[in-house]
């Protein structure tokens, strides 16, 4: 049975650049309330700096910017089943990536961007549906992916060394890929081809953007691709026109 609206098929299902509501970011642990779903921005805080030019902005000192990551891993690997959903709205570093994945109940998962290099943690998330991996330049497998096979959304970015999406055709109840280079990078991110596709049935709705296909398609090639998936809606148009 199809888990996405005819609407959410038509749109982007990850489109607000915070995941929840911007007054819902929350900073430090204190901050936590036992919510079940979260956006967290523990990293890239306000230097001591910041307070000579806007004196009445919130700042950290160093040592509390080490405190507060800190207390975050500490927080998500050893309370495992705190959380079903949970947004990153600033830079994720390894460490912090793999503590996310130690969350046994995620149903949904955010990182807006991150210095992470190895996915395997995600291997964990076994009732993982929805997952947005933002700009990973360091990112060079995503064998993982193909996986973790719960997902109904997948929305990755900037994956500048992923050119092959083949891994992801076992992702049978996926509903909804987006593929996306940088919004405003000046070179697009390159992708092999688009053959994968023809493996993913239960697909209904793609986005591929700011990216180049390699792969130089005829019309006609075009055509034949949207026949072998004809229940795919193209958001935007991006692949089929």
């Amino acid at each position: 049975m199809a888990i996405l609206s005819e609407a959410q098929v038509k749109d982007v299902y990850f489109k607000t650049i915070g995941g929840f509501p911007h007054s819902q970011i929350i900073t430090e642990l204190n901050e936590y309330h036992g919510e079940e779903q979260i956006c967290v921005g523990c990293t890239q805080l306000n230097g001591e700096e910041i307070k000579l030019i806007f004196h009445d902005m919130k700042w950290y000192s160093e040592r509390d910017k080490k405190r507060i990551l800190k207390e975050w891993i500490n927080f998500l690997t050893t309370n495992t089943k705190a959380l079903r959903a949970l947004h990153f709205n600033s830079h994720v570093p390894q460490a912090l990536f793999n503590a996310a994945c130690c969350q046994e109940n995620l149903e949904e998962l955010r990182f807006k961007w991150g210095k992470y290099s190895d996915l395997s943690a995600l291997t964990k998330l076994d009732k993982l549906k929805y997952l947005y991996i933002g700009p990973g330049a360091s990112v060079h497998d995503i064998t993982i992916l193909g996986k973790l096979t719960s997902l109904v959304v997948l929305h990755v970015v900037a994956l500048k060394k992923i050119e092959d999406y083949s891994p992801l055709n076992t992702l049978s109840n996926l509903e909804q890929l987006v593929i996306s280079g940088r919004l405003f990078g000046t070179t697009p991110t390159p992708i092999k081809d688009l053959e994968f596709l023809r493996a993913m049935q239960n697909l209904r709705s793609i986005l591929v953007c700011h990216v180049r296909i390699r792969k130089k398609y005829s019309s006609e090639e075009l055509s034949n691709l949207k026949l072998a998936v004809p229940n795919l809606h193209d958001i935007c148009n991006c692949v089929f026109d």
